[in-house]
């Protein structure tokens, strides 16, 4: 009777003993799953946030042209006078292989508002307002649904409005041309100076070395200010395109340009633009100069590498 107590008893126990030990499994099982879930909660939360910042950092490609003047005229071109035909091919060959001309304001519609940019988009700009420009390359821009960027040089407007002939050899856009542009949704304005344009004393919209930044301030708003001011009441646009005047920049000139209201700011230098839609204003567009003497394969080769 002893010995049968004594193993009924270890059988008990015994039993007593699985029965805790499994329980304990148990709970540590489901503390288990219940980590495992919240760690694949938690690193679905950070995979989100890491796509999201990638999205956000994602670098965005976009080579600008620039161009000057358009003439027939073989004893006229060089380096900033373009055979008009020759812009055409260059068009021609961006619509071939994939290219979409936008707009500045397309770029900082993608980086205030998130607004997609197509796959390969490119900018065609003219510096100067030539009037030649609309009389070549705006009908065949705008039959082929192309868009481009004109910046305008007041002083030069404000002489072609005087003048009695109207000529693609030699005349300027006038105030009603800089209008009908406008409103074409073909081209868009932008500001290249009202009276700097120029290499006399000082080099374009440049800094002089003996001038404080007090006096260079105000000589940029009085300048650059003025044609804003024209084109509000002769166009009824206010310009976020600035295009230096052959290229001189001063480090004092971007908050200045800042600060007249310019969020897009052309240069000369023939370097790649990547951008994000992170980018803070004003934003530096370097440009490719398109001269004439290279075909447009070897000329867009340069221009659209990415590398």
């Amino acid at each position: 009777m002893y010995k049968c107590f004594r193993l009924k008893k270890f059988v008990g126990l015994a039993l007593i003993c699985s029965v805790i030990v499994f329980s304990f499994i148990g709970l540590a099982v489901s503390g288990f799953r219940y980590v495992a879930v919240v760690n694949v909660e938690q690193a679905e939360e950070t995979n989100n946030e890491v796509q999201q910042t990638v999205k956000k950092k994602e670098e965005i490609f976009i080579p600008v042209i620039m161009y000057h003047s358009l003439l027939k005229d073989t004893s006229r071109q060089g380096d900033y006078v373009l055979d008009p035909d020759v812009f055409i091919a260059d068009m021609e060959y961006l619509k071939q292989n994939g290219y979409t001309t936008i707009f500045t304001s397309d770029i900082l519609n993608f980086i205030d508002n998130d607004t997609q940019l197509p796959d390969k988009p490119v900018l065609v700009t003219f510096d100067d307002g030539y009037y030649n420009v609309m009389y070549y390359a705006y009908p065949y821009l705008k039959e082929n649904n192309m868009k481009a960027v004109m910046s305008v040089v007041g002083n030069y407007t404000g002489k072609a409005a005087d003048e009695d002939e109207h000529n693609p050899q030699y005349s300027n856009l006038t105030w009603d041309e800089i209008t009908e542009l406008a409103e074409s949704g073909v081209f868009e304005i932008g500001n290249h100076t009202y009276d700097m344009h120029s290499l006399d004393g000082r080099k374009g919209s440049k800094k002089l070395s003996s001038e404080s930044y007090e006096d260079y301030r105000k000589v940029l708003f009085d300048d650059v200010g003025s044609l804003q001011g024209l084109l509000q009441d002769k166009v009824g646009i206010t310009p976020d395109v600035f295009a230096y005047p052959f290229g001189f920049i001063s480090d004092d000139s971007v908050s200045i340009l800042s600060d007249i209201g310019f969020k897009v700011l052309f240069t000369c230098y023939e370097k790649p633009n990547y951008i994000t839609n992170d980018n803070e204003y004003p934003l530096v567009l370097n440009r490719y100069n398109r001269p004439c003497g290279i075909s447009t394969e070897k000329f867009m080769e340069k221009v659209l590498d990415n590398s």
